[in-house]
């Protein structure tokens, strides 16, 4: 994941950032209880969704495609890419499946 620039995103997070510290009295009223909220997360947390034959291809595919990006001669820029980052984009995959309360963890979620 990549936090790439981008002026006006930059500046409408900034400005909202300080706009809360400076404005703490203004209330925002959320759109869901805290005890929604919370059935919500016990619910996610019982899936265990499943990675599909597509999934898996495309899980391998990326996984291919961080490592030449990591071999390339004269790249300061990149970081070893070890087996301990496949299995972190299994996880997050696995834990963007639970969020969307989807028993199968999809390719859109790998992406």
């Amino acid at each position: 994941m990549l936090d790439e620039c981008d002026e006006l995103a930059d500046y409408k997070i900034a400005e909202y950032i300080i706009n809360v510290h400076r404005e703490k009295s203004v209330m925002y009223t959320p759109p869901y209880s805290t005890a929604q909220l919370l059935r919500y997360i016990r619910f996610a947390r019982t899936l265990s969704p499943r990675i599909t034959v597509e999934s898996q291809a495309v899980l391998v595919r990326y996984y291919q495609k961080l490592r030449q990006g990591d071999s390339v001669g004269g790249n300061n820029s990149a970081y070893r890419i070890t087996v301990r980052q496949l299995e972190s984009l299994v996880r997050l995959s696995e834990a963007l499946a639970r969020v969307h309360c989807d028993d199968e963890v999809r390719p859109v979620y790998i992406r």
